[in-house]
């Protein structure tokens, strides 16, 4: 453990964008953004009780 640890290093922002881009990116939906309760995609853009980060998507949620 103490050997793995000594082997690690601080990432920069732009390293960690990599990483974060490299892997499957899960689809953003009303059942992944309200949880179990789930919802209904808002008809107003930008306008809901939660939005995926980027706001193209906003849901109301039940």
């Amino acid at each position: 453990m103490i050997n793995n640890f000594s082997k690690t290093k601080s990432l920069n922002r732009l390293a960690l964008k990599k990483i974060n881009a490299g892997g499957n990116t899960l689809p953003v939906n009303c059942n992944r953004l309200c949880g179990n309760a789930g919802g209904v995609i808002s008809n107003t853009p930008g306008v809901g009780d939660v939005c995926s980060p980027d706001r193209k998507i906003c849901c109301i949620c039940l």
